[in-house]
């Protein structure tokens, strides 16, 4: 079982890591409808860089030493160019490759402002981890880079999650992965993010999403074997996490409470304050069983019911 997905029509989020394997020199004006459906950095086998030009904005990609960063390898760098003039630098991570790992994309997010958004990914190397997101924007005339965070998956998470024509960032909730299960059995909610003037918003929660949710939600529960449903917490949590999106609490929570098996559930201990267990007071631990402790991790990630 794989509920965490690699990436469907909304972020299939299996998450195998598929390395951007992108090494090459080369500028290209990417039409819609190539692998991320929004114009993208492609490479030429072998070369350091690559760029994509929408109107008068161009994204560029360079692998680079920049020891003031990095002494111990190359990074990925972009630059933002409009109207001939460079205006912004971001670093991205290194990966340890010696072929490029990373993307960029121009795509629009954020309609208050003149210019499209660039979408810059890079890839940090490693087991089921991670890829770095960063947007950069124009705001009141000033280029910005706006750090979006981590993520686990192949760093394609640009998506028009409700058909207005101005995408998102739509990935996993990557506090669910491990927090109670392996990797592989866990599954998790959908989180969609945008920028407007600099900033970084959650949307997830907004009306205008639940198609895209309940589509997860399906795809969720398309890949738990029926007979494993119920002894699964790590594809449990993911499930009532997921339910919670669509307004599906309720009965999420009254079927988990009808199948699990707390008479063979001997409990976890686990913090009240949301602290690592090492890290909590002694009067703030607890054993509880596993419907109590995911109703206490909801609560602390907000997902309420």
């Amino acid at each position: 079982m794989t509920p965490t997905g690699s990436r469907a029509r909304i972020p299939a989020l299996a998450i195998s890591i598929t390395v951007l394997t992108f090494a090459g020199d080369a500028t290209a004006e990417v039409e819609a409808g190539d692998r991320s459906r929004f114009p993208t950095t492609e490479f030429a086998e072998g070369a350091k860089s690559a760029s994509v030009t929408v109107g008068n904005v161009t994204a560029g990609v360079s692998q680079v030493m920049r020891p003031d960063i990095d002494p111990n390898g190359e990074i990925p760098i972009l630059n933002v160019i409009v109207d001939g003039k460079k205006v912004l630098t971001i670093p991205g991570v290194g990966s340890g490759f010696d072929f490029i790992a990373a993307e960029a994309s121009i795509v629009e997010m954020d309609p208050d402002n003149s210019y499209p958004e660039i979408y810059f990914s890079s890839y940090t190397g490693g087991a089921h981890c991670c890829n770095t997101i960063i947007i950069a924007e124009e705001v009141e005339g000033m280029w910005v880079g706006i750090p979006v965070g981590e993520f686990d998956g192949d760093g394609n998470y640009l998506e028009d999650a409700d058909g207005d024509g101005l995408a998102e960032i739509v990935t996993v909730d990557n506090r669910f992965l491990y927090a109670f299960d392996c990797y592989a059995c866990s599954a998790a909610p959908l989180t969609i993010t945008t920028v407007r003037s600099g900033k970084l918003f959650d949307v997830s929660a907004d009306p205008r999403y639940l198609p895209a949710h309940r589509e997860w939600l399906a795809q969720i529960e398309s890949f738990i074997d029926p007979s494993e449903q119920w002894k699964s917490p790590g594809y449990l949590a993911g499930w009532v996490a997921a339910k919670i999106r669509v307004g599906e609490s309720a009965e999420a929570w009254q079927q988990l409470s009808s199948n699990w098996n707390a008479n063979a559930d001997a409990g976890e201990e686990v913090c009240l304050t949301g602290q690592a267990i090492d890290e909590c007071p002694a009067k703030s631990r607890v054993v509880l069983k596993f419907p109590e402790r995911l109703r206490l991790f909801l609560e602390q990630t907000g997902y309420l019911f």
